[in-house]
């Protein structure tokens, strides 16, 4: 059989509309931070089950409070905030424990602070509330594409002018109401503010590169499609997907040379808040210390579901040596 090289022509996008990365929150078992995103751990749950929303109020604390030490935007300092998380349940588990409690115990006997964490949109629901954010808030539900699309909605929400900021992560729990098929299950959640202006000190952005329905046997095609809508080669890929998914995988590495860094190997099976980890990883990626005022490396995110596919481009400025 006659070898095909499959040669890819990079062209600048027609329009490109960017975010900047306010602050991050990470609350995974074994990842103390950005750095903990870059190792590969066994480690996929925490020692004590937690509600996933748990999870979420976590991740947003974090990340909500290195937004606040960076600039004086950050959610509380006046402006719209907006909610967008993605989770492959939803918090579905609480609903249910609530569903069973009150039949047992009488209405009169559960607690009415269980409300947003028994809701259907139990995660983003218990983030807007918590932190009395102003905006509109959206759940994201589904596979690990269900988290960058959270990103791609959140980047649409700031550019149209709804909102200034968005708080924008996703969460997932070890719960039987989650499908993990031949993955390992993992828990945690991940969280990004994101906002028009670049935060004090330089910083990663965040740009939408393409969303699209794509069968499996339509992944090259979307691979190709993503690296031609970039202004250049990427200096590195991070993929989530399924851990069935093999083709996706291939399709990179034929058509791209940069380093590949599967989320799902690194940090197990995440569902829906799989693609917000790519994202976060790509940061963690942009964040190497190096000359000052230097574009840092160019990060392609991916996240692939069933029958739906989703990139954004993470770039950044050097810091400089830390």
């Amino acid at each position: 059989m006659k070898s095909e090289t499959v040669r890819t022509v990079l062209r600048a996008p027609a329009r490109q509309t960017v975010v900047a990365v306010g602050g991050l929150g990470v609350r995974l078992p074994g990842a103390a931070g950005l750095s903990g995103l870059l190792v590969p751990s066994a480690l996929r749950r925490f020692a004590h089950e937690a509600p996933e929303h748990e999870h979420a109020l976590a991740a947003a604390t974090d990340a909500i409070a290195a937004a606040s030490t960076r600039t004086p935007g950050a959610p509380g300092a006046g402006g719209s905030t907006a909610t967008v998380w993605a989770s492959s349940t939803a918090g579905l588990a609480a609903y249910a424990q609530t569903c069973a409690d009150i039949p047992e115990f009488g209405p009169g006997r559960v607690s009415p602070r269980r409300t947003a964490h028994s809701a259907f949109t139990a995660p983003v629901t218990a983030v807007s509330v918590r932190f009395g954010l102003d905006g509109p808030y959206l759940n994201v539900t589904g596979e690990q594409d269900a988290g960058a699309h959270a990103v791609t909605e959140a980047v649409r929400m700031l550019t149209r002018g709804r909102c200034e900021r968005v708080v924008v992560g996703g969460s997932a729990d070890t719960s039987t109401w989650r499908s993990c098929p031949g993955g390992d299950p993992a828990e945690g959640a991940l969280c990004a503010v994101l906002q028009r202006h670049a935060p004090y000190g330089g910083g990663a952005t965040v740009g939408p590169v393409l969303r699209a329905r794509t069968a499996r046997n339509g992944i090259d095609a979307f691979v190709r499609s993503c690296l031609e809508r970039l202004d250049g080669p990427p200096d590195h890929l991070v993929l989530s997907a399924p851990a069935t998914d093999t083709r996706a995988a291939g399709a990179l590495a034929l058509l791209c040379a940069a380093p590949l860094l599967r989320v799902e190997e690194r940090l197990g099976d995440l569902g829906a808040a799989g693609g917000v980890a790519a994202m976060v990883t790509a940061v963690a990626l942009t964040a190497a210390p190096g000359p000052l005022e230097q574009p840092g490396p160019r990060v392609l995110a991916l996240a692939l579901g069933s029958g739906n596919a989703v990139a954004v481009e993470v770039t950044s400025r050097r810091k400089g040596p830390r």
